[in-house]
């Protein structure tokens, strides 16, 4: 047994304990100083010093294995113009000595924080980086792929390809590729794209554990498995499990661009919920639209700023329909992406569709309900269906979401305190690596309604702020309702995982912009600790 003492420990809502009884990998008792009494001599002790514990953090949604993958590119994410862009990238060439048999791919451009030229870039920009050298470029949302003419030409673009998954191979007045795909459209050359070794990815998501440790994630949602890798994920997690090199929590989404997927993996006899308390199956995950940056979400009005454009729909609201009956027939949950008011409205209705009426017990969700109005709020909160959302987002769409869609739209929007307020089952997450995957930036985000640098200073829409005992909630007990475990994950109670995090802010008391510099001193999973920070700040909250 282990014994914590002398903590700051969150139980739930305003009632914290002082002392922890661990048994395994189980929380056997919380209490106050009775338990170091009764236990002290019979267990281990591990002393606190007054820090602030809570439970492990849990991403509801982020695609763990592509965040891997990503840290081990060209960084891009911060480049401020195409400038930069193009500079950057030859000096990785170079760096690299990269050759015409290498392909250069990497993601995280956002043209929004360009400061020279706002445009998304095109052959004509990548191929001022290189023409013998194919160039693949993902947008940081991950719905754009912009490509220099090697790399159209290697992966088989021509005058004629079309997507059949919904999005665009964009073409010049010639009818040529420009470069540019969009939603579905990227999915065509997915299939020549380099590809990492299983052993190079299994070397990847243990120190993309490592790094997700030290910030305090003990439990992730991933969706990582897909279309026609599905089978070949799953078996690289499971693999993983079995050489106990898992210190994270898995909850593994299914994610279907191409139905015709969808019934053979069915058919192979995947069941909703198989696997371990490291790595279970979880639900279905669609795509109903694109995002608010590449003005690809699906609006029911044109974007304010381009009014007529209307966004994308990745597919009819029949298929889409279909496509969630199916899984619902099969008795899995299902997570659908939606960011414009379109959307989310026809996932929404894809959903009362299927269950016709009958309660959402296998809990049904939408993936970021970002853009919304109050009929498709109050439609959430009557048919009980769960939300996924990104507060860290308010940190890149602050500055365009006034011109994107305009005061009143913007108005019921990222409504997370209304939503939490109505007793919505609500759970955040990062969707890495769109965004970096630390959850204290997002709770701050969450409490505070400012991005990363403070702006603006009275907060976005701050009557839409939650309190911190809701954010850590959202991160803890809601993330682990979204998967069906909320009995046995999410809250510091008896019969609970011994998953927790001990921080070096007291982050219900701290100046609410200190939450996003919250550092963790300990990261316990399953009663065993797999990280431990070598040197204490001594600049603690307490």
């Amino acid at each position: 047994m282990k014994l914590y003492i002398n903590g700051k420990i969150y139980v739930e809502r305003n009632l914290f304990a002082t002392t922890m009884l661990l048994e395994d990998s189980y929380i056997k008792a919380v209490g106050q100083d009775e338990l170091k009494e009764k236990y002290s001599e019979k267990a281990q002790v591990i002393d606190l010093k007054g820090a602030t514990v809570v439970p492990g953090m849990n991403d509801s949604h982020l695609h763990f294995l592509m965040t891997a993958e990503y840290l081990d590119m060209l960084e891009i994410t911060d480049v401020t113009s195409m400038k930069e862009l193009i500079e950057r990238s030859r000096n990785y060439i170079k760096e690299k000595n990269l050759s015409e048999n290498d392909f250069l791919y990497t993601e995280g451009w956002n043209q929004n924080y360009f400061t020279d030229i706002q445009k998304i870039p095109d052959r004509a920009d990548l191929d001022k980086i290189s023409t013998t050298i194919p160039i693949a470029m993902i947008r940081v949302d991950r719905h754009i792929m912009s490509l220099n003419s090697k790399a159209i030409k290697q992966l088989k673009l021509t005058k004629d390809s079309l997507s059949e998954n919904g999005g665009e191979v964009l073409k010049d007045k010639n009818g040529e590729p420009t470069g540019v795909l969009t939603e579905g459209a990227i999915d065509l050359v997915r299939p020549y794209l380099p590809e990492s070794s299983k052993e190079k990815k299994k070397v990847l998501l243990k120190k993309t554990m490592r790094l997700a440790n030290s910030q305090g994630l003990t439990s992730m949602h991933t969706n990582d498995a897909k279309d026609e890798t599905i089978e070949e994920v799953l078996d690289l997690y499971n693999e993983l499990e079995q050489e106990e090199a898992l210190t994270i929590r898995f909850y593994q989404q299914i994610w279907f661009n191409d139905d015709d997927y969808i019934q053979p993996f069915f058919d192979r006899g995947y069941t909703f919920g198989q696997g371990s308390l490291y790595n279970k199956l979880g639900p279905v995950k669609l795509f109903s639209d694109g995002t608010l940056g590449a003005r690809t979400a699906a609006m029911r009005e044109g974007y304010t700023d381009d009014p007529e454009n209307f966004g994308v729909e990745t597919k009819t609201q029949k298929q889409l329909n279909k496509e969630v009956q199916l899984a619902v027939d099969h008795q899995f949950q299902v997570i659908i992406h939606g960011i414009g008011d379109k959307g989310v409205e026809r996932i929404l209705d894809a959903y009362d569709a299927a269950l016709n009426g009958k309660p959402n017990t296998l809990r049904l969700g939408v993936n970021h309900m970002q853009i919304t109005g109050k009929d498709l709020i109050e439609r959430v909160i009557d048919k009980g269906y769960l939300t996924y959302v990104q507060p860290i987002f308010l940190n890149d769409d602050i500055p365009i979401v006034l011109s994107r869609i305009g005061h009143e739209r913007a108005a019921t929007s990222y409504a997370f305190g209304t939503l939490a307020k109505a007793g919505v089952h609500q759970s955040f997450s990062s969707d890495a690596p769109i965004v970096s995957f630390n959850p204290w930036e997002n709770i701050y985000s969450a409490v505070t309604r400012k991005r990363l640098n403070g702006e603006p200073e009275t907060g976005f829409l701050p009557e839409e702020a939650v309190d911190v005992f809701t954010a850590v909630d959202a991160y803890t007990i809601e993330s682990a309702y979204a998967s069906f475990e909320e009995e046995i994950k999410g809250r510091l109670k008896p019969g609970f995982l011994a998953d927790f995090v001990v921080i070096d802010k007291d982050i219900f008391t701290c100046p609410p912009e200190q939450i996003k510099d919250t550092q963790v001193l300990s990261t316990v999973v399953g009663g065993i600790e797999v990280y431990k920070k070598e040197n204490k700040n001594e600049d603690t909250c307490y």
